[in-house]
């Protein structure tokens, strides 16, 4: 029997193998509620006022995905996105509060510098049903959008994140993946935040601005 005979019946066995296991998993469904502990960044806050807007999106965000001979996924990540993004801003910035339309009012704006409003853009993940597979993979994608208090948008930033765990329980296994992924979302948001070049512009502005009201006469 020649090599390419011999591989082709090997690929054969294979896809029996992976449609076997599929009749025991077909039509099982997994409902997840990504949850963990989210650490505060050990960072010097960043002297200015920012306001967060977490649209119903978000809070809802909710990953569905029906994967042939294996189940069906539905991955709720919206308390999550909620928990980490507020935790995260609050530690980067002097202040941050909630918002909820942009433009902002004249009484906001007198008080809050810019508007941060991330979107999850991306989550895709990867289950293995092979005996040989042993870890969960996780790849998700935010925007971290940053606007003007008039409305008008200063940078959209897409930052990513990679988690994987090892396969032991399906669904803890993907949640912390999942997380893993989050976190390291998170680690690159408080690092590397003030190092993009329109958010740096930005930053150089808003120091200048304050720097040129300090040193404005005070009319009696």
């Amino acid at each position: 029997m020649d090599i390419m005979r011999i591989k082709s019946l090997w690929t054969e066995l294979r896809h029996l193998v992976v449609a076997g296991s599929g009749v025991f998993l077909a039509g099982c469904s997994t409902s997840i509620w990504v949850e963990a502990d989210w650490p505060q960044p050990l960072i010097e806050p960043i002297p200015v006022r920012m306001g967060l807007l977490l649209d119903d999106e978000f809070l809802d965000y909710v990953h569905y995905e029906e994967i042939p001979r294996q189940a069906t996924y539905t991955i709720q990540i919206g308390e999550a996105n909620e928990l980490m993004m507020d935790g995260l801003f609050r530690s980067m910035f002097t202040a941050l509060e909630p918002v909820y339309v942009l433009p902002l009012s004249q009484g906001d704006s007198d008080r809050i510098d810019g508007v941060l409003r991330p979107e999850l853009d991306r989550y895709e993940f990867d289950v293995p049903v092979g005996e040989r597979d042993e870890f969960v993979e996780v790849w998700i994608q935010y925007l971290v959008r940053l606007y003007d208090t008039d409305g008008q948008l200063v940078t959209e930033w897409p930052v990513s994140g990679y988690g994987k765990a090892e396969l032991n329980n399906r669904d803890a296994s993907l949640n912390r993946a999942t997380v893993v992924a989050m976190r390291e979302v998170g680690a690159v948001i408080s690092t590397r935040f003030s190092e993009q070049p329109d958010i740096q512009y930005w930053l150089q502005e808003r120091e200048n601005a304050t720097a040129l009201s300090a040193e404005a006469p005070i009319n009696n």
